[in-house]
């Protein structure tokens, strides 16, 4: 179950998580690459896709529904859409099982511990339907031992290698297929004039070591029954 002081944090947030987070240069670079990547590996012509942690649903456009633990959240994503959105917990979602053909989660695992995240991989590999798609984030451990987080506590603090990743997954029946790196270019240090030109040179080199990145975003794909 998460945690009750994220949720907490998230319900503060709502009103200006859009603008504090993604409406400054370096939130519009992430933005523009968390698209890219679910352009990308969603599966093509999906009918039931499910965002898990929405949010306020910044992402509501690859998505036919959409859960969030915090009712505040929510109800600005009601506002700004009209997909189905309900509120839950990731670890007991309300949907049948095999109801859905993909689903994705972004900025949601890294505020988990890594039991929570098996739980997590657990219920959406049930409401996945044989080969359906979970694209979900997480800080690359690599990463932090290069770069060392200044600050602790539960906030983002949860990092995992690219192993731990599938290890997580796979006792749900959820198999790594690929991973992708976002932010390999320290995009916060380059002078904001210069940021917006970046996506492309950071999806290249992210390419070739997605370990190396600030995020790696895995694609696993549920194995048949």
């Amino acid at each position: 179950m998460t945690d009750r002081t994220i949720i907490q944090y998230y319900d503060r947030l709502a009103p200006t998580y859009d603008a504090e987070r993604f409406g400054h240069s370096y939130g519009k670079f992430i933005d523009a690459q968390e698209r890219a990547i679910l352009a990308r590996l969603l599966p093509p012509g999906a009918a039931r896709v499910l965002d898990l942690g929405c949010g306020t649903g910044r992402l509501s456009e690859f998505a036919t529904h959409g859960c969030d633990a915090s009712v505040a959240s929510l109800e600005i994503a009601r506002g700004r859409s009209d997909r189905t959105l309900v509120g839950a917990d990731v670890t007991s979602l309300p949907f049948d099982a095999a109801s859905f053909d993909a689903a994705f989660s972004f900025h949601l695992l890294m505020h988990l511990t890594p039991a929570v995240i098996a739980g997590f991989f657990c219920e959406a590999g049930r409401v996945l339907r044989p080969g359906g798609v979970l694209i979900a984030d997480i800080p690359s451990a690599l990463r932090r031992r290069l770069h060392p987080r200044r600050d602790a506590g539960w906030h983002g603090a949860t990092s995992l290698t690219t192993a731990q990743f599938r290890n997580l997954a796979a006792p749900a029946g959820l198999m790594l297929q690929q991973t992708v790196g976002v932010a390999l270019l320290p995009v916060h240090r380059i002078p904001r004039r210069l940021r917006g030109g970046l996506a492309r040179l950071d999806r290249q080199l992210a390419a070739l070591a997605p370990a190396c990145a600030s995020y790696l975003v895995g694609r696993f794909v549920k194995e048949p029954s």
